[in-house]
């Protein structure tokens, strides 16, 4: 009777032991004059203060994130997209944000596709290594596959030419055109859905379910207080207003 008195957290693993990761991702997480930032990184940080902690993040291009979360104990992804066969693999926090993936091409490309399938007979297609767009269009067949380290480097190769089209986030791409220093006007949306990607922060599947629990909780009160409202304001109010007009 008494134990089930006893508070969550004294019985969970110390919420410091969790190491967090992140990949670049304009306007989610990046470096700036040598500190992290962005979206993610200001969630996180106040899903962290929420809980009275102060882990370290680190930032690793997508693919090897990727393998530190599969392979190292103790350890949370951030954003990573919550895809059917990654779904039992990990342990969920969130959803953090949500966004249509679209396949982009240059403004002034002659190509003519309307359709996934038409994709199969372009020469490129730009993906991030091992992310769930690339093992999404793998596991449908395509063979035409180019892989960068970062979504940055896709949309550098498409405006350049070296591959003619690359899926992104509709949410993200703005950033990613300033971050590139690429005129947005010069690279075009294409009718070609690939998803609705809903992004969360994938943890280790060693991780309790107690410590997953606490992090949903300290999630959940930052919508509840309205803080995380505010930081999604700062970061894309202003882009969806442009969006409308």
């Amino acid at each position: 009777m008494f134990a089930a008195l006893v508070p969550l957290n004294l019985f969970a693993q110390p919420l410091t032991d969790t190491q967090f990761i992140t990949h670049p991702l304009h306007p989610f997480s990046y470096q700036q004059n040598g500190q992290l930032n962005g979206f993610s990184v200001e969630i996180v940080k106040a899903m962290m203060e929420n809980k009275h902690v102060n882990n370290d993040i680190e930032m690793y291009p997508f693919n090897r994130a990727f393998q530190m979360l599969k392979e190292q104990p103790n350890t949370a992804l951030f954003i990573i997209a919550k895809r059917p066969e990654r779904e039992q693999s990990m342990k969920w926090v969130g959803s953090i944000i949500s966004s249509g993936v679209y396949f982009y091409k240059k403004r002034s490309s002659q190509l003519s596709i309307t359709h996934l399938e038409d994709l199969k007979r372009v020469q490129n297609i730009g993906v991030v290594l091992d992310n769930a767009d690339h093992t999404y269009l793998s596991a449908q067949g395509f063979t035409n596959l180019s892989t960068d380290k970062a979504q940055l480097q896709s949309l550098k190769m498409l405006s350049y030419g070296r591959v003619d089209v690359a899926p992104m986030s509709e949410l993200v791409m703005p950033f990613l055109a300033k971050a590139a220093n690429i005129d947005i006007n010069s690279i075009e949306r294409t009718p070609i859905k690939l998803y609705d990607s809903t992004l969360y922060i994938a943890f280790s599947n060693d991780t309790s379910d107690e410590v997953i629990a606490l992090w949903q909780q300290a999630f959940d009160e930052l919508k509840i207080s309205g803080r995380y409202q505010a930081i999604y304001d700062r970061y894309f109010a202003k882009e969806i207003i442009i969006a409308k007009h």
